[in-house]
């Protein structure tokens, strides 16, 4: 687990007030009054089940979701106030990763991290040396001229890091960026991302379904739970003396060593859960 930051020396990077979600025909909203903040340079987890609300919060930072009310800020800018040339500007200072890559088959490692900078117009003179520097920077310097096909899924969520890098951004969003790896090659990615976050002085915010990649990871965490806020705190605090019903159901498989939950929230698992409230904060003691 990475160090706990001096989260209150600087204004927030990123303010969430009131934030509400609602789909058309949907019975519940996807999100409810949210509210909180994330400091600048901190890792910032947001855990929640499946169809917590998690993947809609993270999109409303660059706009990829709009909020039906409150609002998103960004360097104390209303982002849901921007223009399409604003937009532009704004997903250009933060980078994205997903579970699932989204690499360009038929272009090489160099090819693909390159893509964005030469949509943007850069000069080659300018992508060349960037995109090299980036693939280092990843440990991927060997790969440049090869294919995706050729590669490990932890290569290519890499190579997925270094794209997402390219326009040198403030924030960097992490969408499940390590469900579809193996636990070694997690444990790999998320000491990557730490890394970036010391060298770079990004923030950094990942949702995820597993308490292992927010211990390993975070420096703060929000449990969403069905679109509202359940806790908020340090990760030590939240492993600690959780409070909410849904954090205790997501702490016990990592107590167990079990896969976390993804499925629906259960009267019977959150009983589970309170019955090994003691043993998970007898875990997070010794962890």
């Amino acid at each position: 687990m990475s160090q706990v930051l001096p989260l209150q020396s600087s204004p927030p990077h990123i303010v969430f007030e009131h934030l509400g979600k609602h789909y058309a025909g949907a019975q519940a909203a996807a999100l409810e009054d949210v509210s909180f903040t994330v400091a600048r340079g901190e890792i910032f987890g947001i855990i929640g089940r499946s169809g917590a609300g998690k993947s809609t919060l993270l999109r409303t930072i660059n706009m990829l979701e709009r909020p039906s009310t409150g609002q998103v800020r960004v360097d104390n800018v209303a982002v849901g106030g921007l223009d399409e040339d604003g937009l532009v500007v704004l997903r250009r200072r933060i980078g994205m990763i997903f579970q699932h890559f989204n690499l360009l088959s038929a272009k090489t490692v160099f090819e693909n991290v390159a893509l964005p900078l030469r949509v943007a117009g850069l000069p080659r003179t300018e992508i060349a040396p960037r995109v090299t520097a980036l693939l280092a920077l990843v440990g991927l310097a060997d790969k440049a001229q090869v294919y995706p096909a050729t590669l490990s899924g932890g290569q290519k969520q890499r190579v997925g890091i270094a794209r997402a890098l390219v326009h040198r951004p403030e924030i960097l969003l992490c969408d499940e960026a390590t469900s579809a790896l193996d636990p070694e090659t997690t444990e790999s990615i998320l000491a990557l991302l730490r890394d970036i976050n010391r060298q770079l002085g990004l923030t950094v915010v990942l949702i995820t379904h597993d308490m292992a990649v927010i211990r390993q990871a975070c420096d703060r965490v929000l449990v969403l739970d069905q679109g509202h806020v359940a806790e908020l705190g340090t990760v030590r605090q939240v492993f600690a003396e959780p409070r909410a019903a849904a954090t205790l159901a997501l702490l016990r498989p990592l107590r167990l060593g079990m896969p976390a939950p993804a499925g629906a929230n259960s009267n019977a698992a959150h009983a589970s859960a309170r019955a090994g409230h003691s043993e998970v904060r007898g875990y997070a003691a010794h962890g």
